[in-house]
């Protein structure tokens, strides 16, 4: 127990955090008094509270299209596509120069498929929202499968499809490759690692894991879940 702490300490000092993947999902003007809806809500207040001080100290806002690079630098990434990303987030991180990723839900487009952990409503971009958005430098679009499953809980020709079908329908949306692509709920084994490799990803991005250190660069990339307090 002794040598791995020590050993942990040793990296650390050895490999510095070269930069983060923050994780969000909603922007909203009021969060849900849900907690667990809540959990996925920031305000843009926030948010650009956030984007400011890391400035401050220092970091760069870059695309996933430029890692790897040397830090300290912060890629912004939201999950499923919801409509306030182009409504609340967009004009924020347009007016402040900071590129972001979406990864899209391919069956929230127009609302084909309702957000089971948001009953009722109808939380899901237009085609013409994302149109918009592939048209922005600033964004990135990515594809985060069409139903939004657990995907380790799939055989291999379901993940297949959910990975293929949802990186085939963005680009036939969007007009453009998609090269980027997260995890639905972070959950995933070897064979959705090995499909997304196949499918030519140039990430893949889980939920969890923390920032990213000096010499590291593993096939799945590690995120931070950056919440409101």
């Amino acid at each position: 127990m002794i040598f791995n702490r020590i050993h942990r300490k040793i990296y650390k000092l050895t490999h510095p955090v070269e930069g983060e993947i923050w994780m969000l999902h909603r922007v909203a003007e009021e969060r849900s008094r849900d907690l667990e809806q809540r959990e996925l809500e920031v305000t843009p207040v926030w948010l650009e509270a956030e984007i400011n001080d890391y400035k401050q100290k220092g970091y760069r806002f870059v695309s996933l299209d430029e890692l790897p690079c040397r830090g300290p630098w912060v890629v912004i990434t939201f999950d499923d596509g919801y409509r306030d990303n182009y409504t609340l987030a967009y004009p924020m991180l347009k007016r402040l120069g900071v590129p972001f990723t979406i990864y899209i839900t391919t069956a929230l487009i127009d609302n084909q498929m309702e957000a089971w952990w948001y009953p009722g409503q109808s939380l899901g971009m237009s085609r013409e929202e994302l149109h918009a958005l592939a048209a922005e430098p600033l964004c990135t679009l990515g594809a985060h499968t069409v139903h939004h499953p657990k995907l380790d809980t799939l055989t291999r020709e379901q993940q297949q499809a959910e990975i293929a079908q949802s990186k085939q329908q963005l680009e036939e949306i969007i007009g453009r490759e998609v090269k980027h692509f997260s995890f639905p709920h972070g959950a995933h084994n070897q064979d959705t690692i090995d499909i997304c490799k196949a499918l030519g990803f140039n990430t893949i991005v889980k939920s969890w894991g923390g920032p990213l250190r000096r010499g590291e660069w593993p096939a799945v990339l590690p995120r931070i879940d950056k919440q409101q307090p």
